[in-house]
């Protein structure tokens, strides 16, 4: 039961961080967009910028629970790795991004973990890409010229 019981715990705190991440940086984004629109590419840039530093934030969040999680013996990963923080760091961003290359695997409570990061990642990318195409949408349309 503790199986199950500690990797959904862990994997609900990790959400409810990004969610609130990524709302909290997309919203100040939205309010914040507007007033650049002298030129352009300052706009375009400063949203993809944001997101993909948040992106990169939240995938760090997860990366630093999978090391909490094999410290604490809750899990491992297995493959082509040596235990730093950068196998760490490349083993979420690939379930981050739900490329799930197979070098490294997760296994124990990891591996319920890496699942939702990769259900996460999808909803936040697919998040970003509907912002980014609204952000677009409003700077390029013909009112906003």
């Amino acid at each position: 039961m503790n199986e199950l019981i500690v990797p959904l715990v862990v994997s609900a705190l990790l959400i409810a961080m990004c969610l609130y991440l990524h709302f909290k940086v997309l919203r100040k984004a939205s309010r914040e967009i507007p007033q650049l629109q002298d030129n352009i590419r300052y706009p375009i840039l400063t949203v993809m910028t944001l997101i993909f530093v948040t992106h990169l934030v939240e995938i760090v969040l997860f990366a630093i629970a999978f090391w909490i999680m094999a410290l604490t013996g809750l899990g491992s990963l297995n493959g082509a790795h040596s235990s730093t923080a950068a196998d760490y760091l490349y083993f979420s961003i690939a379930s981050y991004t739900t490329l799930g290359i197979g070098d490294i695997t997760p296994e124990g409570s990891m591996r319920l973990v890496a699942g939702i990061e990769a259900l996460t990642g999808l909803l936040l990318i697919a998040w970003s890409a509907s912002f980014t195409y609204l952000t677009m949408e409003r700077i390029w349309s013909p009112q906003g010229e």
